[in-house]
Parts: structure tokens; sequence; C-alpha cells
């Protein structure tokens, strides 16, 4: 049985990396809109790694209120975060990796602290 961590950070890097364009990439960084759009495909791909997580460790709580408050709240932290980066400290290549161990910071939370079982 593989932890669910793996499956978190997998998403994760999917959902900001692998499938997110250069274009996207770019634009987010000037429009809240694009940033928007980012975060909510970051979201739905982070969702799909942890219902895969959890149906492989044998726990059917994905549509649970705690499951969908954890992708609620993973969508505002992302957005909050690549705001900041973005906005506030101009895409800097410090905030960059700042941002990053935020983004793995929030899932090891959620995996130490949601689905401890």
């Amino acid at each position: 049985m593989v932890d669910l961590l793996f499956y978190l950070l997998l998403g994760h890097f999917f959902g900001d990396f692998a499938l997110q364009t250069d274009r996207v990439a770019a634009e987010k960084q000037r429009s809240l809109k694009v940033l928007t759009y980012h975060v909510t495909l970051y979201s739905l791909v982070l969702m799909v790694f942890l219902y895969a997580g959890l149906l492989l460790n044998g726990q059917n709580t994905f549509l649970s209120i705690t499951t969908i408050w954890v992708v609620v709240g993973v969508f505002i932290a992302h957005w909050i975060q690549d705001y900041l980066k973005a906005f506030k400290f101009n895409g800097a290549k410090q905030a960059f990796y700042l941002d990053q161990a935020m983004h793995v910071f929030i899932l090891f939370v959620i995996r130490i602290f949601v689905y401890n079982g």
C-alpha cells in the first residue's frame, strides 16, 4: 500500500507543472483570471489523485465533507500563494522556491492531520 502523501505529491507535480502550459505559466503572473484557471485545474487534478489514493488505500471517504473542505482549502491556499508570488514578489526565483515549499508543506499537513489513518 502506497502512502496517500505519494498521491498528493503526484497530483501536485501534474497540476502545478506537467499540465501547465508555458502560456498559462506566463499569463498567471499578470491575470487574475488565468491565475484562477490555473488553480482550478490544479485543484481538480489534485482531487483526482487524492481520490485514487484514498480508493487504493481502502478509504471510501472521497465525497465526505472533510475531503470536500480539503480540496476547497487547497484551492484557497494555492490561489493566495500563487497570487503573492506573482503580484507581491514579482515572480522572483526565491519566491518560487518558497511557494513550492509551502504547497508541499500544506500537502504534508493534510496527510498528517486530516488523513492520519
